[in-house]
């Protein structure tokens, strides 16, 4: 892309052009709603109001207080499938595992877990191909969380729901339209992207036997090696609106016109990452764009890692030998939240830990 005085920008300048390129919509096409995902499809100058209200939970020293709850999480839905032997581990672990953190991140119960995991499937995956069943679950997210934020303004208890329903921008009351859009974008963002990197994930350990047991021998690489399954295997594109005619790596665009930032195709980039398409669990730097840049950096980065690293070392503590079923097939997630979304796994059964 080049700018007025016709020098070469980087690809990332498309982050940090807000002005150029809007972040609204984020979704190609739009969920079925007139609603702005907030703070997410909110543009500046208004969009750091909005995200400082929910920037502390959010935050490292913050994040860290999940460890242990997160670990709790974890063991209990291994106990579950230990003993069998085999088991999809996306439909037992990946997907269970971000909703019930994310139930504990908002404040909500983790009975209305299968809720979440419903709504958020059938407005991110079927949006493009069955509106009204996606409309349909906007419609019942919103009567949920309209509900759970009047409880709220009438019962603070201090979690995040409260923090929201009590929330000010320059000294008034968020609307119910921009509260909805927290709603919305908090409960997509902690379920949906984190099922995805984790199935991912853990389809590559379960065809690389050097991988995991390097892994499993050496735990203190995991957190490196969690950066580089990102790197490898981002799960969202997001996309960008033009907001005026504007060229973008040669290719002439009109004012309104919508582009997918692909961020998968950046991460293997070879010019960045030497040998972009291997995984190196090591590798030093890893400045991948898995979770954005600039204004727009996902505000969960902090907990997603940790996320993925407490999965990791509990896993191959229990389950070190795990690996791909014969015959199994790879499927893949459609739209823009990419991902695998099969992956079933045997393994030399184990016993429960419940209790212990």
């Amino acid at each position: 892309m080049h700018d007025d005085r016709g020098k070469l920008m980087p690809r990332s300048e498309i982050f940090h052009d807000a002005e150029t390129f809007s972040s609204s919509p984020l979704i190609i096409p739009p969920f079925p709603q007139a609603l702005k995902m907030v703070p997410v499809e909110i543009d500046p100058p208004d969009h750091f109001k909005y995200r400082t209200l929910v920037s502390t939970p959010f935050s490292p020293r913050h994040a860290e207080r999940m460890v242990e709850p997160l670990r709790v999480i974890v063991n209990r839905l291994i106990d579950d499938f230990i003993e069998s032997g085999a088991c999809d581990v996306y439909q037992t672990l990946a997907v269970p595992y971000p909703t019930l953190m994310g139930t504990i991140m908002l404040g909500l119960p983790d009975s209305d877990a299968k809720l979440f995991e419903d709504w958020t499937h059938k407005i991110i995956h079927m949006s493009a191909t069955d509106f009204e069943v996606a409309g349909e679950a906007v419609i019942e997210l919103y009567s949920y969380f309209y509900a759970l934020l009047e409880d709220r303004r009438a019962n603070p208890c201090g979690d995040m729901m409260s923090t929201l329903a009590a929330a000010e921008v320059e000294g008034e009351k968020l609307t119910d339209e921009e509260l909805m859009g927290f709603c919305l974008l908090l409960l997509i963002a902690s379920i949906d992207t984190s099922q995805k990197a984790i199935g991912s994930m853990l389809r590559q350990l379960a065809t690389d036997d050097a991988l995991r047991n390097r892994l499993a021998g050496d735990p203190s690489l995991i957190p490196s090696a969690v950066e580089e399954f990102l790197r490898l295997w981002a799960p969202v594109q997001p996309a960008r609106r033009a907001t005026k005619d504007v060229e973008v790596c040669g290719i002439s665009m009109k004012e309104g016109d919508q582009m997918l930032v692909l961020l998968g195709a950046a991460n293997r980039d070879e010019r960045e990452f030497p040998g972009a398409a291997d995984m190196v669990p090591d590798r030093v730097p890893n400045r991948h764009l898995t979770f954005g840049t600039h204004i727009h950096r996902c505000l969960g980065s902090h907990i997603a890692r940790l996320e993925m690293k407490v999965l990791l070392e509990e896993f191959l503590r229990r389950l070190p030998d795990f690996t791909l079923q014969d015959g199994a097939e790879t499927e893949w997630s459609k739209g823009q939240v990419q991902g695998v979304v099969k992956v079933p796994i045997r393994f030399t059964p184990g016993q429960r830990e419940e209790g212990a």
